[in-house]
């Protein structure tokens, strides 16, 4: 049997055990919580820096492992872990991807596109010199059939396969040219004034396809006031203004179009 001292010292001992016991069933799920953080803070951390000296060195992302680091979840939080180092390198490499990834979907600019837009602003020129020269004196609908013509004339295969070379298309000649200001010297007057302005507006609006048809896919016109050869060999469509436009003939139209001419000369 315990003496009183010896019974004192073992409930004192059992004391001590159970307060451990407790204290490591509270602290052992709060130690571990500390440790799986501090490997997700030092996971994010070397997957950052990764990141961020594949950005300093311009090297693409390519490999699945690579691809792997922009789907981890890290990444949808990591303007707010940046947030606390605001000096760090970190912070601005994370700063400089998240502004790229942002403008990445926008990025569809090339030095080909220069090119393009050179190309098309010459091309709307052609075509606001032809409405201008050609149908000044016409309301809108008018300036709109000219314009036409030469868009369906781009599109047959038949005549040059841009604005600029349907319009001055024989212009290196004295005679051929298919537009007479072109060589007529109807352009040594310079286009200016209301009336350039509306050319231009009613170019743009055909170049970009706003119009409707109006002239039956007509490829040629001419004034009310002549009556040219050539219009013998087509299919007359609209007369819009003081033009009447005319197309070339289809299937058994072109049998119709040789009686007709045969008879008449």
């Amino acid at each position: 049997m315990l003496s009183d001292k010896d019974q004192r010292v073992t409930l004192k001992r059992g004391a001590a055990i159970s307060a451990c016991v407790i204290t490591a069933a509270v602290a052992l799920p709060t130690l571990q919580g500390r440790v799986e953080n501090e490997a997700s803070k030092a996971e994010f951390r070397e997957e950052a820096q990764f990141l961020a000296e594949r950005i300093e060195t311009r090297a693409p992302v390519q490999s699945k492992d690579d691809a792997a680091v922009l789907n981890n979840p890290w990444m949808r939080t990591v303007e707010y872990a940046l947030k606390r180092e605001p000096d760090s390198m970190l912070d601005k490499f994370g700063q400089r991807y998240r502004d790229l990834a942002a403008l990445a979907s926008f990025a569809s600019f090339d030095p080909a596109h220069l090119e393009l837009a050179d190309k098309s602003g010459k091309e709307v020129d052609c075509l606001s010199k032809a409405i201008y020269y050609e149908a000044r004196s016409e309301n809108v609908l008018g300036q709109i059939a000219v314009a036409e013509v030469i868009m369906n004339r781009v599109s047959d295969y038949r005549y040059p396969d841009s604005v600029c070379g349907v319009v001055f298309q024989g212009s290196e000649r004295s005679t051929g040219c298919q537009f007479s200001f072109t060589c007529d010297g109807a352009m040594d007057r310079v286009p200016r004034g209301k009336t350039w302005k509306r050319a231009q507006t009613v170019a743009a609006h055909v170049m970009m396809g706003l119009n409707k048809p109006l002239t039956g896919t007509a490829t040629h016109y001419h004034t009310d006031y002549v009556d040219p050869v050539w219009n013998q060999h087509l299919i007359r469509t609209k007369t819009i203004g003081t033009h009447i436009f005319y197309r070339f003939p289809k299937g058994k139209e072109w049998t119709e179009v040789r009686e007709r001419t045969s008879r008449e000369t």
